[in-house]
Formats: C-alpha cells, structure tokens, sequence
C-alpha cells in the first residue's frame, strides 16, 4: 500500500468526512497518499413529454468553486490532524460508483463512507454496493464509532479468495495491534439433525480446512493473535452476528449478475446491509 494511493469518495458529508478520517488514519499507519475524489453527479432536466432523455447540465462556475471550496478545508483539516500524510484531491464527472470504480485500477484501496441501508436500498444497490461489486482493489465501507482494541473480524469460506480475505485481515489487524477473528458460516444440511453423525462429522472437516488456510497467514504474521471458530448458519447471517464488537469485518466480494443479486444477495451486501461496523470487500482478483 506504501506505494500506491488510498481512494476515497468525497462529498463533504458526515459520511464521507468519517471515511476520509479512517483513510487518513491508515495512510499515517503505512505511508500511502490518499486522494479525496469528488465526482459530479449532475441531474438531466428532460420535459415530461420527452422520449430520450436530454443533456446532462454541467454545473455552473459557482458550484465549481463551491466543490473546490469544500476540498481545500478537507486538506486543511487533514493538515492538522494528519501532517505527515500525502494528500491530494480530485474532481471527476459522471457518477460517484463509475468515477470509484474506474479510479480503483490504479489504487491499494478505496474507502467509502456508508450507514446502513434501507431493504430497499440494499436490494437495488447503492454507491459502496455497486463499488465492491465493481472494484480492483479492496472496498472499505465505513461506519460506526469502533474501539481501536476492537478484533478484525474476517470471513472465510471455501472461495478461492478466502486466502486474500484473510491476508487483508492479518494485514489490517498487524498495523491496528489487534486480534483476527476467523470465521466460517456453515448451514446446516436440509433434513439433518445439527448433532447427527454425519454433521459432526462435517464440522469437523470444516474447522480443519479453515484452521489450514489460518495457519498459512499465522506463519507470515506471528505477532498477531487469531482465533478460528465455525458458526451454524447461513454465511452472511453469522457473519454479521459476528462483526458486533469488531471494528472491522472483512469478506469476499464477487461480481454477480443483476438477477442472482436481486434474489440472492452476496455475503458482502448482506454485511452493508446488517453490519454495523466498517467493512472491507476483498476481490479474488487482488
């Protein structure tokens, strides 16, 4: 990350200003610039009677100094609480997921600030879902007022990714001084009894398998305390029961299509949707 940038949606609001805050505070732990991107999302004024939409109006000279007003308090502000930070801004016009998303081919990071979304909000999408769905680097989504003693929480499942979600984990929680909590949703199989043979048997192979992949990063982070545990549930269900008391929870992202997001939501959008600390969505392809 030391020689990369972390990108973070801008926008001035309380929202953004605590994302720039958690970015900042990770570019002080590990020497990266952070880029405080703002992008136009401009309404198209289109008369009832239209049958193509018209020309988007490009915003006028007082809304560009306005922008432009509001980026440079955020640098003064930074300058305060962050001197040692490298801090550059950037105005992008189109939508704030495309402008993230295209900025994430050249970024270690991007963080953007979220609450947790209405069920509505969260089956449509939204800007941080259509961001970690979309990105090429890992989305962080931030929100709540986490302890700085809090564990990081990371998901693992039999993904080819769970690998990255763990070493994003480890990595979080070595410069943080925390804990990593690794856990593993697995559901119970239709028609059997939880205590049956046949499931002990499979929990069983369960915790070997992630006590394997825990190990792997245990060696590369020695100094970092980390707990595996298994959870009877539904992957997204017990992981957001899980990140109550985390300061951050960490999962795969993976690129679905429209329908199957529609019907049946990631783990990732669960956790926008229920998580209430910050999240980080890691793609296989990192």
């Amino acid at each position: 990350m030391a020689t990369q940038r972390i990108v973070v949606g801008y926008d001035g609001s309380c929202d953004a200003r605590k994302a720039a805050r958690w970015a900042l505070d990770a570019a002080e732990r590990t020497d990266a610039t952070v880029e405080l991107l703002y992008a136009y999302e401009w309404p198209s004024y289109v008369p009832a009677a239209a049958m193509m939409p018209a020309a988007a109006v490009y915003p006028d000279a007082d809304t560009d100094d306005a922008v432009g007003e509001m980026l440079a308090r955020a640098i003064e502000a930074a300058a305060v609480t962050h001197p040692g930070v490298r801090l550059t801004t950037r105005v992008e016009h189109g939508t704030a997921a495309v402008a993230l998303a295209q900025r994430s081919a050249e970024a270690a990071l991007v963080v953007v600030g979220g609450p947790r979304h209405s069920a509505v909000r969260a089956l449509l999408g939204s800007t941080s879902a259509s961001v970690g769905t979309h990105a090429r680097c890992p989305v962080v989504v931030v929100r709540g007022e986490p302890r700085d003693t809090d564990p990081v929480v990371a998901g693992v499942d039999d993904s080819p990714s769970a690998g990255l979600v763990l070493g994003f984990a480890f990595e979080q929680a070595a410069v943080r001084g925390v804990p990593v909590r690794a856990v593993h949703g697995w559901p119970v199989p239709a028609g059997r009894d939880l205590l049956s043979d046949a499931n002990l048997c499979a929990v069983a192979t369960e915790r070997r398998r992630l006590q394997a992949v825990v190990d792997c990063w245990r060696r590369r982070f020695p100094g970092v305390p980390v707990s595996t545990e298994i959870m009877v549930g539904a992957p997204g269900e017990v992981l957001a029961e899980a990140a109550a008391g985390a300061q951050l929870v960490v999962a795969g992202a993976r690129v679905r299509r429209v329908l199957r997001v529609a019907l049946r939501p990631s783990v990732g959008r669960h956790l926008l949707h229920r998580a209430r600390c910050s999240i980080a969505l890691v793609h296989g392809a990192r």
